[in-house]
């Protein structure tokens, strides 16, 4: 992740920064669909995320703003993975359901999520301002793979199979971001579904926000 950014805002130029800043993305999803399954409230998770992403979404405005260079409304990846974890949590909620009207609710959540990328895309296309949301419909579908099985060796092979057709879409088949897209499922091989020794938590929600800003703070000082 921290590859990705500094690749994409200092050297555009160098796009060994952003291939392997693919690997990053994928682990984020599946670990969004592993928080869904184990937090204690979906309420309060949803929550924590979506206000930081409001954070960091400041921070881009503030860097466009003193460079001059937005030409639109881009949404981070924050936003993409809260929209997850509403889509995650229906799913749990209503999996054991066999009610026909809440899972015509489910497809209806998903299809609402389907026409807001497109709108996006739609209006981006037919004027000058340009909205998008970071990796659009696959970046919020991609950790619902995640929460579909319970056994390990049922969600690494369901996650694997939407890895692949996420990155087919985004980046094409067998080219260097489809792989370094695909490398995360050997690393997840090695995760035991329990946490780590140190909580971390919250010391990953500081960082998110605060490499972004002193990412940028050395992008609007090289060019000045």
């Amino acid at each position: 992740m921290l590859i990705d950014h500094i690749g994409y805002v200092l050297f555009p130029e160098a796009q060994l920064f952003r291939i392997i800043g693919r690997i990053a993305m994928p682990i984020f999803a599946f670990f969004i669909g592993e928080g869904c399954l184990h937090t204690r409230d979906r309420r309060k998770y949803f929550l924590r995320l979506f206000i930081l992403a409001l954070i960091c979404q400041a921070v881009y405005i503030a860097e466009s703003i003193i460079t001059g260079s937005g030409n639109g409304l881009y949404l981070n990846i924050l936003f993409t993975f809260s929209c997850s974890i509403i889509l995650c949590s229906l799913f749990l909620r209503l999996n054991n359901d066999n009610c026909f009207k809440n899972r015509a609710v489910f497809i209806v959540v998903v299809g609402a999520f389907w026409a807001m990328d497109y709108l996006f895309g739609y209006i981006s296309s037919e004027t000058k301002l340009n909205i998008s949301l970071d990796y659009g419909i696959e970046g919020i579908i991609l950790p619902l793979f995640a929460v579909m099985f319970e056994d390990k060796k049922k969600k690494l092979l369901c996650f694997t199979a939407g890895l692949a057709f996420v990155a087919v879409r985004l980046y094409g088949l067998f080219t260097p971001f489809f792989f370094f897209a695909m490398l995360p499922v050997l690393l997840l091989c090695f995760y035991n579904g329990q946490g780590g020794k140190r909580n971390l938590k919250y010391f990953f929600y500081l960082f998110y926000p605060l490499h972004l800003a002193v990412i940028y703070g050395v992008n609007i000082l090289m060019n000045i």
